[in-house]
């Protein structure tokens, strides 16, 4: 995963959402960690990433393979995205030339900031196969999400579920 921020009180406000789902209350009420905060040193993807492997009680761990660019050794990525203005919607969209080279899952964390809000997805390669881009729709009045698109039936409850999902679970289960 690449970290980048164009927006840094965007990413204030990311991880501001992320730390009390991904961090127990001792480390997000550190000092330090406050400071690294709100200065925009602390990048969303590198938080939704570390703690995907932190979370899955041991199902996912690092790929250290050289030759692979997927984040984790079961050839799962994960992604973290705000929704953004686009028209007359707001969206998350993941859009980049390297998603038809992706071999696994994705393990997409949305932000979306009108309601300051987190959502979760696990989406399996088979259902993004054929695809360049996925946009994942949201109000643009209200923020809410407009579960109209297939994206939505890919939708996790929670953080920790998004870790522990297997791609074995997944085929069995929907």
């Amino acid at each position: 995963m690449s970290y980048k921020s164009e927006d840094r009180d965007l990413t204030v406000k990311a991880v501001k959402a992320l730390l009390p789902v991904v961090l127990s209350p001792k480390w997000r009420n550190d000092p330090a960690i406050i400071m690294a905060v709100k200065k925009g040193w602390i990048f969303p993807g590198k938080i939704v990433e570390d703690q995907l492997i932190e979370k899955s009680g041991g199902l996912l761990k690092v790929n250290t393979n050289p030759n692979r660019s997927e984040d984790f050794d079961d050839y799962s990525d994960a992604k973290f995205l705000s929704v953004s203005p686009w028209g007359y919607e707001n969206r998350a969209s993941l859009d980049w030339p390297g998603l038809k080279n992706k071999k696994g899952a994705l393990r997409i964390v949305v932000y979306e900031r009108m309601q300051n809000r987190l959502y979760y997805f696990y989406i399996p390669r088979r259902a993004y196969r054929d695809m360049k881009v996925i946009k994942i729709p949201f109000d643009n009045k209200t923020g809410d999400p407009k579960d109209t698109n297939k994206w939505w039936a890919y939708e996790v409850n929670s953080f920790k579920e998004l870790a522990r999902i297997k791609k074995e679970d997944w085929l069995n289960v929907r």
